[in-house]
């Protein structure tokens, strides 16, 4: 991959079970979204990721993002952006699982 289209992605865009796993949250209902943003607030913090969010009202204005119009949603893509790439991964196949699950239980 070149260095610019590297520059270009998302960063969840640069790992397709990632990517994937974001895709689906972002398609969910919202109480599939705020499950899942909850499960990776949860797991972030315990595995020792820390975010001050006092300053979030100081750049929100610039995005507006499917995730920025709930606070537990901003939350929990911004400790899935900084968790450690294992954990990341993990947790990704983990929602997608939980989607495809509650899907499937819908049919």
């Amino acid at each position: 991959m070149s260095e610019n289209n590297f520059q270009n992605k998302r960063w969840y865009d640069l790992d397709p079970t990632v990517s994937l796993a974001v895709n689906m949250l972002e398609k969910s209902s919202k109480d599939i979204q705020l499950h899942c943003a909850n499960y990776i607030i949860e797991e972030a913090k315990n595995r020792g990721a820390h975010i001050s969010f006092e300053n979030k009202d100081a750049f929100n204005y610039l995005w507006k993002r499917w995730q920025d119009d709930d606070e537990t949603l901003f939350q929990a893509m911004e400790y899935f952006k900084i968790i450690d790439f294992d954990t990341k991964k993990q947790l990704s196949l983990e929602i997608i699982d939980y989607i495809r699950n509650y899907k499937d239980k819908l049919k």
